[in-house]
């Protein structure tokens, strides 16, 4: 059987939870370090934005500041997400080439969440994976996921809703469902639950670690020995931390100034929502500069940046776009789960020509 590490460590800060992101990550990349399981408690509370996100477009900065809760940025993508003492996360760091994990994206994320949902199973919860990467209850979210890779390793992670607070999330992330009625939102409530909501009781965290832990052990088909960061790891966290707490990771993706010719506009792909803002030449037909953020996964993790790079002064007719687009994507080899090059040429050409098609 593969022999796996299992981290448990005590609760953390958002910055050093998303250091030690990296630095695992990092590691494993470098065969440094085995492959390992590791679960994640946050404290103080915190708001978390994806990896191609823009603090200013997705967080409460007011009511996070007043709240006392920390905000920072995710080494993945997806979208932003608000994690207190009742959201347990987990982790996989493992390599490309472990026994069991698929290489297809699609089929690595179901196998992976069908560990949550046998380690649930265990509690008595009955949950099933939703594509792409949601694990529910009744057609209720109880776990979302995500992940990326460097190298030859991935990070695959994860929460369970112990006994979540959706009133505060509703507060402190930039969510459409603040412009709906009180019914409304009520139901958007119920869109979300929690092993709480559902058994009626807490669990301990111990109850729940164990219960994953035989889950991830079943599916993956590997013994869990404790363990501890490696002293290589413990002296890359050192240097890490400090940068994790900056403005210049926090804030990372900076939203353009406000011009004349700048165009926004939000596109819904399967694999996620994506934001598109161009600064236009119009008299020129050229694209000045793009930025493209949202709650997909892109794989490898720069391929947006390098994209928006890419697009620089380039055409913005419609035809020269998709072109553009198809042609980064294949030269590239990126892989975004449900989003394509089309999905990507068609969000640009509906922010530039302001109509949806």
């Amino acid at each position: 059987m593969e022999k796996w590490r299992l981290i448990d460590s005590s609760p953390l800060t958002a910055a050093e939870n998303m250091a030690r992101d990296k630095v695992m990550l990092t590691t494993r990349s470098r065969n440094i370090t085995p492959d390992t399981l590791l679960f994640i408690e946050f404290a103080p509370h915190c708001a978390l934005v994806g990896y191609h996100q823009a603090i200013e477009l997705e967080i409460e900065e007011d009511y996070c500041l007043k709240h006392g809760i920390h905000i920072n940025r995710r080494i993945s993508g997806g979208g932003a997400i608000y994690m207190d003492e009742g959201v347990l996360g987990w982790a996989i760091f493992a390599g490309r080439n472990t026994p069991g994990i698929p290489a297809n994206l699609d089929e690595m994320y179901a196998y992976l969440c069908t560990s949550v949902v046998v380690g649930l199973s265990k509690l008595g919860v009955q949950a099933k994976y939703r594509p792409k990467n949601d694990i529910e209850v009744d057609g209720r979210k109880i776990s979302g996921t995500g992940g990326t890779a460097m190298g030859e390793a991935i990070l695959y992670h994860g929460t369970v809703l112990v006994d979540f607070n959706v009133d505060i999330m509703i507060h402190c992330l930039k969510l459409p469902v603040k412009k709906l009625e009180d019914k409304q939102i009520q139901t958007y409530r119920q869109r979300v639950t929690s092993l709480r909501g559902i058994l009626g009781y807490k669990p301990s965290l111990p109850t729940i670690k164990n219960a994953l832990q035989e889950g991830f052990s079943e599916v993956l088909g590997g013994t869990f020995t404790k363990g501890s960061l490696a002293d290589e790891e413990e002296g890359l966290l050192n240097q890490e931390i400090p940068f994790f707490r900056s403005e210049e990771w926090i804030r990372g993706r900076k939203v353009p100034s406000q011009n004349s010719a700048l165009k926004v506009r939000d596109y819904k792909a399967p694999g996620g929502l994506i934001r598109v803002s161009v600064l236009l030449d119009q008299s020129r037909k050229r694209i000045k500069s793009a930025f493209i953020t949202g709650d997909f996964f892109a794989y490898p993790e720069r391929s947006i940046l390098d994209l928006e790079a890419f697009l620089k002064n380039s055409s913005s007719l419609s035809s020269d776009i998709h072109m553009n687009v198809l042609n980064f994507f294949n030269e590239h080899n990126v892989k975004i789960p449900g989003v394509d090059a089309d999905h990507i040429g068609e969000a640009l050409c509906q922010t530039i020509s302001g109509t949806a098609r």
